[in-house]
């Protein structure tokens, strides 16, 4: 159970790390202050979540009791996930949606393990969660004026 938690931490962690590139990126582009600012407040989230996870050690995330066909559930949630862009598309968008909606289910998975960490990953889930209706929020009002025009 050991290798399939840090291969969630490892994937977690890097995947925050994209996504953080990705809304600093975006946010530089972003031609609206609105954008700007929710791209730039995503990044941060992002930054400190990565860092966060740096932090978190297997053996913090369950105790040794946990049941092992969790670990296949695990696996199944550490799957790729496109990396966007910097157009800021509508597919550059859903892929960040779909990051934000993995990283929230792998984050409850791991908060349901019941360790030390469990409130901290219940946290991360739902940041993660309000961090996919921030974009699909975003998303739906630009598709009114194309979402291209969000960006310079």
């Amino acid at each position: 159970m050991t290798g399939f938690l840090q291969r969630a931490l490892d994937f977690a962690a890097a995947n925050e790390k994209t996504a953080e590139l990705t809304y600093k990126r975006w946010a530089q582009r972003a031609a609206t202050a609105r954008l700007k600012s929710i791209l730039a407040e995503l990044g941060a989230a992002e930054c400190g979540h990565h860092e966060i996870l740096l932090h978190v050690s297997p053996s913090e995330i369950t105790p040794e009791s946990a049941e092992p066909v969790k670990g296949a559930v695990i696996a199944r949630l550490l799957v790729d996930i496109p990396i966007p862009t910097d157009l800021l598309s509508p597919s550059d968008i859903a892929a960040a949606i779909r990051r934000e909606e993995v990283l929230a289910a792998l984050y409850e998975l791991l908060a349901s393990l019941g360790g030390e960490t469990a409130s901290l990953f219940s946290s991360l889930a739902a940041e993660e969660k309000r961090h996919r209706q921030l974009l699909l929020t975003e998303f739906h009002a630009a598709e009114d004026t194309s979402f291209s025009q969000g960006c310079t």
